[in-house]
């Protein structure tokens, strides 16, 4: 039996529409392995700048920066999250349904908004700039990713569980740890990457809340663009890039954890809600 032939045109089209938008990526890890001093002088290939930036203190020190200030934010953000979905289902409709129209509308206002906002109520309560005031400002907007993908996992799972542990003498403390975090465990995993991804990589909130000694790697690497491009900017983006590739992987690994947790979900979790 011979199969179908497909059309040649659309899969030409389509390799033609992959490359174009990976073109500026693979012309970013190309240069990276340049052994000129500039993009523009190509002089074979070397690891050369990924050796400059393991040795460079300001960009180790940008990226631990970086780090840190993502995971407070991750932290903060996945607990905002957790606490506004659960205490969402116990409001009446209409509170409900205000509640999420303040959470969409921190995603869809435009960054700069906040950031501003942020900075006036600062100056005005006297607070100086540094590591807590742009880690108040990522966890603010992250915050709200972490609340829609919580809140999603968490409209699909039955109060029957908790009611039923409920009913056999667990607290509310036992319920959420022993039933409620399980369940919900895929989505605090998806929505912890997604703040810390959005937290690593900005760079609006963290220009007006940020101190001089809050100096985080994409901040770097704008200043570092605008004196003069060297390959040593396209190593530390290959290395982001990569890093941002395994954050993509997790995220697919995430997504089907998440739907092997929800073929569960039907008979409920296991053991003991009541004992330690």
């Amino acid at each position: 039996m011979n199969s179908r032939r497909r059309p040649l045109f659309p899969t030409i089209m389509l390799g033609v529409v992959i490359l174009l938008l990976n073109l500026p990526i693979l012309a970013v890890a190309i240069n990276s392995l340049n052994a000129g001093d500039t993009v523009t002088d190509w002089a074979g290939l070397s690891l050369r700048w990924f050796g400059e930036i393991l040795h460079d203190d300001r960009i180790q020190t940008a990226f631990w920066n970086s780090v840190v200030i993502g995971t407070l934010a991750t932290l903060v953000a996945v607990v905002i999250g957790v606490l506004t979905t659960l205490a969402a289902r116990l409001l009446p409709r209409s509170a409900q349904t205000a509640f999420t129209l303040t959470t969409y509308a921190r995603l869809i206002l435009p960054e700069v908004v906040t950031a501003v906002g942020l900075y006036l109520l600062f100056d005005y309560l006297g607070i100086g700039l540094g590591v807590t005031t742009v880690v108040i400002g990522h966890a603010l907007f992250c915050s709200a990713y972490a609340t829609v993908v919580i809140q999603a996992r968490y409209a699909g799972i039955s109060d029957r569980y908790a009611e039923a542990a409920a009913d056999l003498g667990a607290t509310p403390m036992r319920v959420f740890r022993r039933v409620t975090a399980p369940l919900l465990a895929p989505a605090l995993f998806v929505a912890g990457l997604l703040s810390f991804a959005f937290s690593f990589d900005d760079v609006l909130s963290t220009t007006f809340l940020g101190g001089p000694d809050t100096e985080t790697l994409p901040i770097l690497m704008m200043g570092m663009i605008r004196q003069h491009v060297t390959p040593e900017v396209n190593a530390i983006a290959t290395v982001v890039m990569v890093a941002t590739l395994a954050v993509v992987a997790l995220l697919v690994a995430a997504t089907s954890i998440r739907a092997v947790a929800g073929t569960r979900d039907r008979s409920g979790p296991r053991g003991d809600v009541c004992g330690e």
